[in-house]
């Protein structure tokens, strides 16, 4: 009975806790971090890290930092404060145990705040597994990391030593947080004690953790299996949840899902750490104190204090008591009203959504010839290519910066002719005895420029100091064929793309990002692109939705799932790069089946006409 008052109680606590950082805490770290990037400039890709490196960078990530630590560590504390008291028979109330985890903040100090808020801030939510916080940002390793870490047998073996690497140190340092709590100790001693417990436990309570562990895992992992789509997360609460909430199809289901989500990990987490309490009791010593050290000596200013805002609520209610029903009908009004006013704000999409095959798509060998044309056969709507110079000039379709995955060499393709890269044969993982030949960006234009249909998403990936001779020999080609009305440009170095934006200010351009130093959303309009493709990791509601109200097509690469693609176009994604393309026109198809009359601004085929962009 005593774990189920436990449970009722730390759930309680973890749906209050979520809803004050929400509300409150969040939208604090956010203006503090939007402050520092807009007065800074956007960082993209490779520019995060440069961002922080100077003094005030450093001192505002530093800040945000161990002010996360603190906050998931107190969050911690009362979990375990008020499992640790039920189990010991005490009555209390949530205050007292909320009040009391404020003394347990000392023990995060010192030079144990170091490696404690890389504990509490990264590895925990890295892991995801026995704690889990509201308050500490979900921490995954994006999937295009472990996407081309899987294109070599070697990538995979790393990958999986990575994983088992942050899963070993997780699980051996599975009873810091409710040693620092019970016993009192800093982080180090924590982490001490927690090494010595897995030591002096005897069998049965070893397996008894471990088997909760690997549960919690599995669960984890089936209810991923089950719900694919991404799920939300703090940045999504934002100013504009009203609207997402009203007009978003995609919102409202996942809101739900993060609701039930919420409900199921606390409730997890309380039955966890009350087996944690129980087995570290057998270790030593392991109590719970009902009040915090300082209670004694602050006990007339709390008594103060209390009785103040005891009689200033008072005062409130009595005065609201006579116009709450007014208030709540005033309150209904302004939100009806106010769903009513963003509606009809409700930004239609610039075209409809397209399929983009990544790479060439999954039907030969990445970035080949074969690939780009099982793509056309496909009926996918443009392959996505990646575009490097060779030592002698020649643009040729390649993406690695050397050729030691696809053909077992250390040279890049600007060390080598166009020549001698024809002798040498490349293959990938996923064409098992399968070999090709490295493309020329010629041979498939002059392919596609005689068959109707199918355009090109051309990357331009530019080796340091060819930026602009890479722009200038993919005009030429361009030109030459005429494929700029089927051909869109992007890169994830910015610069090699202003000379086409100057030659061909008609030709369609974007920025490709897969990191950004705070939101993308903020400045990126100011680089005047055509569009803007982004990693996984980047979408968020906030997003797609500045997006859509700047007639900003999205596309969002590599998608390899079936149902975060469908997640994605709910939300008003413009575009899905994957290695699937087959897989994703299905799931368009089903989608325009289940939309019939969705609208968009550019109703005819291919891309809108530049042009006629004055006229949105």
């Amino acid at each position: 009975m005593r774990f189920f008052w436990a449970l009722k109680r730390i759930v309680c606590f973890e749906l209050l806790w979520r809803l004050a950082f929400l509300c409150l805490v969040n939208p604090l770290f956010s203006g503090l971090f939007h402050a520092y990037v807009s007065a800074a400039g956007l960082s993209l890709n490779g520019g995060i890290v440069w961002a922080f490196l100077h003094p005030v960078g450093a001192a505002v990530f530093l800040l945000l930092f161990f002010a996360t630590a603190w906050l998931v560590f107190y969050e911690y504390s009362v979990v375990i404060r008020t499992a640790a008291l039920y189990r010991q028979g005490e009555s209390f109330t949530l205050g007292q145990a909320m009040k009391a985890a404020l003394w347990d903040l000392r023990l995060l100090r010192g030079w144990g705040l170091i490696p404690g808020a890389v504990y509490f801030v990264l590895l925990l939510p890295l892991v995801g597994a026995v704690y889990v916080s509201g308050t500490a940002p979900r921490v995954t390793i994006p999937w295009f990391i472990f996407g081309e870490l899987q294109k070599s047998w070697a990538g995979v073996v790393g990958g999986i030593a990575i994983q088992a690497g942050y899963y070993l140190a997780h699980l051996l340092l599975l009873f810091v947080p409710v040693v620092m709590v019970l016993r009192q100790r800093r982080f180090g001693q924590a982490a001490g004690d927690s090494l010595r417990c897995w030591r002096q436990l005897g069998w049965r309570e070893r397996m008894a953790v471990l088997a909760v562990y690997a549960g919690w895992n599995w669960a984890y992992t089936e209810q991923a299996r089950y719900w694919r789509r991404n799920v939300l997360t703090g940045d999504d609460f934002n100013g504009d949840f009203l609207k997402y909430l009203l007009f978003n199809e995609a919102f409202q289901k996942d809101l739900l899902w993060w609701l039930l989500l919420v409900l199921l990990q606390a409730a997890a987490m309380a039955g966890a750490v009350w087996l944690l309490a129980s087995v570290l009791a057998k270790t030593g010593e392991a109590q719970a104190t009902r009040c915090p050290a300082w209670d004694a000596d602050g006990a007339a200013v709390w008594e103060i204090v209390s009785r103040r805002w005891a009689a200033f609520a008072g005062r409130w209610r009595g005065r609201m008591k006579k116009l709450r029903w007014r208030a709540g009908a005033a309150a209904v009004c302004l939100t009806l009203i106010a769903g009513l006013l963003l509606g009809m704000e409700h930004s239609l999409l610039v075209h409809a959504p397209i399929v983009l095959a990544h790479r060439g798509g999954a039907g030969g060998i990445e970035n080949t010839r074969q690939a780009v044309f099982s793509a056309m056969e496909q009926g996918t709507d443009y392959a996505e290519i990646d575009v490097q110079l060779t030592k002698d000039g020649v643009p040729v379709l390649f993406h690695d910066g050397n050729l030691w995955r696809m053909a077992g060499r250390a040279e890049s393709v600007g060390e080598l002719t166009w020549a001698e890269l024809q002798e040498i044969p490349v293959s990938d993982k996923n064409h098992p005895g399968e070999t090709g030949k490295i493309a020329s960006l010629e041979e498939v234009l002059s392919v596609l420029a005689c068959r109707p249909g199918m355009g090109l998403l051309i990357e331009l990936k530019p080796e340091a100091g060819t930026g602009d001779a890479l722009a200038q020999a993919i005009i030429q080609l361009v030109e030459r064929y005429e494929f700029g009305r089927r051909a869109m440009f992007m890169s994830l170095d910015y610069l090699c793309l202003l000379p086409i934006m100057e030659q061909h200010p008609e030709w369609w351009v974007g920025c490709c990002a897969y990191g950004a130093a705070g939101d993308i959303d903020d400045v990126v309009w100011r680089y005047q692109v055509d569009f803007l493709a982004v990693e996984e990791a980047l979408v968020s509601y906030r997003l797609v939705t500045r997006a859509r109200e700047v007639n900003l097509p999205l596309y969002v690469w590599s998608v390899y799932d079936a149902e975060k693609m469908e997640q994605y176009l709910e939300m008003g994604i413009s575009g899905i790069i994957t290695d699937f393309p087959e897989e994703a026109l299905a799931v368009r198809q089903a989608y325009r089946d289940s939309h019939p009359g969705a609208e968009y601004i550019w109703r005819e085929f291919g891309l809108p006409r530049k042009e006629e962009w004055g006229s949105w």
